[in-house]
């Protein structure tokens, strides 16, 4: 059977997430001491883009309550905003880019906020020069705050996790341990911490094997249960569609069953081989072939891959896993990184409370004072 090397890429996105993303597509979060926030996004974008006036919706997402903005990759930190005119487009054009200009405009859509609650409600992704709803994928926002008189601690979480709970009809836990699946999709905890070169081969190769059966599974079990919906109009099925079910439920369970090779991993063909050595019979290829399943759905969960930039009111004192560069915390983010569970950036930061402390030392200079003055007395 042909394989199908659009699932292929499609269902392996899970295990190389950051081909998804582009370095330019960044998520700034602006977390302000009253309680208030913007997001911003920045995406590449087209002159046809740019030229659309405010006055006129970007699209169903940008309208005119977003603040644009746009700019040169490369050029200048500087800012102009939408739409882009005539006139700066021919002087951009006489200047010598070493890429084509199409290549280098980007666009920054900045929204403010009453509270993080309103803003984790709207999550978007870049798709074709625009930002596009990711319905798919919902997010979770709080803000603590703690007075302290001379300092407020702000904690801020985000969480970000499926709709769809039901995503992967075959649990991941049934091929890894937590810890081992976190590692595997986010980074942490950190299993290979002290271990040699080929020590860490050996484990990447043995949880990467895991994860390919995990893929072959849901794909495997996607597609009987499809077949199952559609049983009536397979032509002479060698077994019942009860049967049917029962031994592709007992089949999926069975390693040595599921036998594919490598390449095989995640696609419909070698899907299509399990079915006709299992069954005895070519029946079922002309469905498996035409199915396509969740195809869409994994391609706007797993192209989900900003960078997420994050800045606090204050000095940070706990980036969580992010890096903080004295400004700004930038954090890693994709789709693929909901597999295992919630994913959760957090960060804490401290602020000095400026009337707090000239309160406080008011007060010590009155008491300074009044001691003085009673001892003159």
């Amino acid at each position: 059977m042909k394989t199908n090397s659009k699932i292929i890429a499609v269902m392996m996105l899970a295990l190389f997430m950051a081909s998804c993303s582009s370095k330019d597509d960044r998520m700034l979060t602006i977390i302000n001491a009253d309680g208030t926030c913007s997001r911003e996004y920045t995406f590449r974008t087209t002159q046809r883009w740019l030229g659309i006036p405010p006055e006129e919706d970007y699209d169903s997402i940008v309208d005119k309550t977003w603040e644009r903005t746009w700019s040169v990759i490369g050029a200048d930190s500087v800012r102009y905003p939408v739409p882009l005119t005539e006139a700066q487009l021919d002087a951009m054009q006489k200047q010598d880019f070493s890429k084509p200009l199409g290549n280098m405009l980007m666009v920054h859509a900045k929204k403010n906020y009453k509270s993080v609650g309103e803003m984790s409600a709207e999550i978007f992704r870049s798709e074709d020069y625009h930002l596009k709803r990711v319905k798919d994928i919902k997010a979770n926002s709080k803000l603590e705050k703690r007075f302290r008189w001379f300092y407020t601690d702000y904690t801020f979480t985000e969480t970000f996790a499926y709709s769809d709970s039901t995503l992967f009809p075959i649990p991941l836990s049934e091929y890894l341990s937590a810890d081992t699946a976190s590692f595997w999709f986010t980074g942490q905890p950190d299993l290979t911490r002290g271990l040699t070169g080929s020590e860490q081969k050996d484990i990447l190769d043995g949880i990467e094997e895991k994860v390919e059966k995990w893929t072959n599974a849901n794909w495997f079990t996607e597609i009987y249960r499809a077949i199952a919906e559609n049983y009536d109009s397979i032509q002479n099925p060698p077994v019942s569609k009860e049967e049917f079910v029962r031994k592709c439920k007992v089949l999926v369970k069975q390693p040595e069953q599921m036998r594919l090779l490598p390449e095989h991993y995640g696609t419909k063909g070698g899907i299509g081989t399990v079915f006709r050595e299992y069954f005895q019979t070519d029946v079922y290829d002309q469905f498996i072939e035409s199915y396509d399943g969740r195809l869409d759905l994994y391609i706007q969960l797993f192209s989900f891959a900003p960078g997420y930039d994050l800045v606090m009111p204050g000095t940070v004192t706990d980036a969580g896993m992010g890096e903080y560069d004295g400004k700004v915390i930038h954090y890693r983010l994709s789709g693929g990184m909901m597999i295992p569970d919630v994913y959760t950036i957090r960060a804490t930061s401290r602020k000095v409370n400026i009337w707090p402390c000239v309160l406080s030392v008011l007060i010590i200079l009155l008491a300074i004072g009044s001691f003085l003055y009673r001892r003159r007395e």
